[in-house]
């Protein structure tokens, strides 16, 4: 179908479109704007399309539709494209809507805003530092206020000195208005208006509004805020300014009577520990901490424990001293802590306080928590500690852990979870470098093969993928001479087939240390047996097992043609459709 003539009047075409009763042709035609101010032109785009869209998201019935008025919020933006430099223009349009009792279509006018600002920074100091100030001093209704407060933080970074004087003027006055959802937009974005002023204004203009809404009484959504603002304030002072005007705020919010405000506190406890540094930290902080790790919500508990880690992970942050001075004595209650969530939370952490505190101290001090918390009754908690087992051995060494930890490792290898089991697996390699080949062979090794037989297949793969390292560790002489009878051990024909994969599967992980003649020697008569199994799933497996080994290692023609091509050649008419597939790949290889 032809497209519409050099007469058709695209304006008028909007025009109608949006005063469509139906609500998604109204919509689409909004959506599909660019497209108008494209055909327009920029002059009349600027002259006709602009003035039009201004009046119309003011007048009946337009101006109440929700939906239509969130979309020209989001297309105002997109029109800064198409009229030539003029985004002047569109801060009127968008004052408007940023006006609006509805929250989503405010929000929207604020980001597009912020995008055509954003684009012309020249344009705040003329156009937005006014519309924000009318903004602010409505007094009508709250809606345009709280968008004043979305705004402060990007105007005052593109304005002079005077003006910026007059915003911060403006954030104190919204700061401590009456209503409250002002009071609390104001608070929301404290932390962003600070982050673009000087320190000398934040402490002449903004600190007596940052203690006091720290301490405001009606919402802690307020007090939430405040501590999030602290994060900045406190990398922006020294640390006698600190002491004076946001340690104190921190101690209140820990015992802050709202449990969201404690943890806040907790969850970003790591963050508040660098802005302060190491030696506030050590005389004001350690003891809110501690407030924190004792805490009745299970929650705030939980987070104060998960935080230790990334602490420990700061320079010059809770140092070995500290760790036994203050956080240690914690430990024994919060491992029989009455919340599942808390325990798994400390079981954790205490791999990394391990690394932190070296062996002797957690040889005397946390190995029978370790111990405890490998046999809690709550799977998680066994989980997490048992995720670290290879740190936590390789900090007490082989002879710290043989008598004490290695028969629970062994016995959590059979634990009825099997993420449990896949866990213990992933940790096998790290323990065998560890204890080295002999206690290996006397204590794992067993437990380890076994998981190749796990009833569940990611345990079965997760044992797969690391044997190639137990492999590497203990070279090609071991691994031919000692773990390859083993494992072929394990293809047996009155086992379940899914067994007689996973070797398969197995095959090509411990082939990467041994030479192409010990392959054709040792793993090759075991794939041709494969490949007569009396089940598809292994024949096929077989066909691919033995096109990976001719791709990684060099067979040499001889032992091909000896006993892998006939086979090959044999299943190339298999009743199964998918072994002939990959015999016929396979022999592609061959013939190569």
């Amino acid at each position: 179908m032809a497209g519409p003539g050099a007469d058709f009047n695209y304006l008028e075409f909007f025009k109608e479109e949006i005063r469509n009763e139906n609500a998604t042709i109204k919509i689409g035609a909004v959506n599909n704007l660019h497209l108008i101010a494209s055909a327009l032109g920029p002059q009349r785009t600027v002259s006709e399309l602009l003035p039009y869209l201004t009046q119309v998201v003011q007048e009946e019935p337009l101006c109440n539709d929700d939906e239509f008025l969130h979309s020209m919020a989001k297309q105002f933006a997109v029109l800064s494209e198409y009229i030539n430099g003029h985004d002047e223009l569109l801060i009127a349009p968008l004052e408007n809507l940023a006006d609006q009792e509805e929250t989503v279509i405010r929000d929207q006018a604020i980001q597009s805003l912020i995008k055509v600002i954003e684009k012309r920074p020249q344009l705040a100091p003329d156009h937005l530092v006014p519309t924000l100030h009318r903004l602010a001093t409505k007094t009508d209704f709250f809606t345009a206020r709280v968008s004043a407060c979305a705004l402060l933080p990007l105007a005052y970074r593109h304005v002079n000195a005077d003006q910026k004087q007059g915003l911060r003027k403006a954030f104190v006055t919204l700061c401590g208005g009456e209503t409250p959802m002002v009071r609390r937009a104001a608070a929301h974005k404290m932390r962003d208006f600070i982050q673009v002023c000087e320190k000398q204004d934040l402490l002449t203009d903004l600190i007596s509004v940052y203690t006091q809404l720290s301490q405001e009484d009606t919402q802690d959504t307020i007090r939430v805020a405040c501590v999030h603002a602290t994060l900045v304030i406190a990398r922006m002072l020294n640390p006698e300014e600190n002491r004076q005007h946001t340690v104190e705020r921190i101690k209140d919010a820990v015992e802050d009577r709202s449990w969201r405000v404690r943890l806040t506190v907790a969850k970003n406890f790591d963050q508040l520990c660098e802005a302060f540094g190491p030696e506030l930290t050590a005389q004001k902080l350690m003891t809110p901490f501690i407030q924190l790790m004792k805490d009745n919500e299970q929650e705030v508990r939980k987070e104060a424990v998960k935080i230790i880690e990334p602490c420990l992970k700061l320079p010059n942050h809770f140092t070995p001293e500290q760790l036994q001075q203050h956080i240690l004595p914690q430990f024994q209650a919060l491992g029989m802590d009455s919340a599942q969530s808390v325990k798994a939370a400390l079981a954790q952490v205490l791999g990394p306080i391990a690394k932190a505190l070296g062996r002797d101290v957690t040889q005397r001090q946390l190995l029978t928590l370790i111990s405890d918390l490998m046999k809690d009754e709550f799977h998680d908690v066994r989980l997490n500690i048992v995720s670290h087992a290879g740190l936590v051995c390789e900090v007490l060494g082989a002879e710290g852990l043989v008598h004490s930890l290695l028969h629970t490792v062994q016995n959590l290898i059979m634990d009825n979870h099997w993420r449990i089991r896949q866990s213990v697996v992933e940790q096998v390699p790290r323990l065998s470098r560890l204890f080295g080949m002999e206690l290996f062979q006397t204590k794992l090794e067993a437990i380890f093969l076994s998981s190749l037989r796990d009833s569940v297949h990611s345990v079965r793969q997760s044992a797969t993928k690391h044997i190639s390292e137990i492999a590497t560790a203990f070279g090609p002489q071991w691994t031919v001479e000692h773990l390859l009878p083993k494992l072929v051990e394990q293809y047996s024909e009155s086992v379940g087939y899914a067994n007689r994969v996973t070797t398969l599967h197995v095959l090509p992980q411990v082939s990467c240390v041994m030479t192409p003649e010990q392959v054709n020697q040792y793993i090759v008569p075991l794939l041709v047996k494969a490949t007569k199994d009396s089940v598809p799933n292994v024949r096929f497996c077989a066909c691919r097992t033995i096109m990976w080994m001719m791709e990684n290692h060099n067979l040499g023609s001889q032992a091909l043609s000896a006993s892998v091509k006939p086979a090959l050649l044999e299943l190339e008419h298999d009743s199964d459709i998918d072994v002939q597939y990959y015999a016929q790949r396979a022999l592609l290889h061959c013939n190569a």
